[in-house]
């Protein structure tokens, strides 16, 4: 490798991958969310739950000087309304685990043919064959909750779902004793049956 033969493009730096001669080229991108973004997938959250039904009320309405007027104290009380959807804890952290996990480009999801049963799984795990993560599936972890792919995984095997979160390759020892727990066995087919892990070679 010789000087010049990698070159860095640093963000905020557009640029076409064009080369004069024949080159690989590596277009990474990380993206935050901007603030559009974050209010347009709150309030698609909230329509799709039908909160926030609660009406404007003012039963103490101030008089003013011009009938066209709107005061203050009233769009403090409209913003006060607006942030009351935002500033509760449980909603919030619910819509942000859907919102940064759903994927933003499409994923080469391969659900298997047929699909797995639960027993066929565990029988699997306990053989020694493991369950590789999907390339570009997010499954994160927020306040000891887990969401993979737009939706939270509901469990009490923390342990269990704490390994989702953590290994990219996952083992029956990873699973521990939820592997007993039918209930566990039938989420765990679902997200393989979706494509999300699938069974290493």
């Amino acid at each position: 490798m010789e000087p010049g033969d990698i070159l860095y493009i640093p963000p905020g730096f557009p640029h076409e991958g064009y080369s004069l001669e024949n080159s690989l080229n590596y277009s990474v991108g990380y993206r935050a969310p901007n603030a559009r973004e974050l209010f347009s997938g709150f309030a698609d959250y909230v329509l799709q739950r039908e909160l926030g039904s609660q009406r404007y009320a003012d039963p103490d309405v101030p008089s003013r000087d011009h009938p066209a007027d709107i005061l203050p104290t009233e769009l403090d009380r409209l913003r006060e309304m607006m942030l009351g959807l935002i500033n509760q804890p449980e909603h919030f952290k619910q819509w942000f685990g859907e919102f940064i996990t759903q994927s933003r480009h499409e994923l080469d999801v391969a659900p298997p043919e047929p699909p797995y049963q639960p027993d066929e799984i565990y029988d699997a795990l306990q053989q020694g064959d493991t369950l590789e993560r999907l390339g570009g599936l997010r499954v994160l972890r927020i306040d000891g909750e887990v969401f993979v792919n737009g939706e939270k995984i509901n469990s009490p095997h923390r342990p269990a779902l704490d390994a989702l979160a953590t290994h990219l390759t996952l083992r029956a020892d990873h699973f521990g004793d939820a592997l007993e727990d039918p209930s566990f066995l039938a989420m765990l087919a679902a997200l393989v049956n979706s494509g999300y892990w699938f069974f290493g070679d």
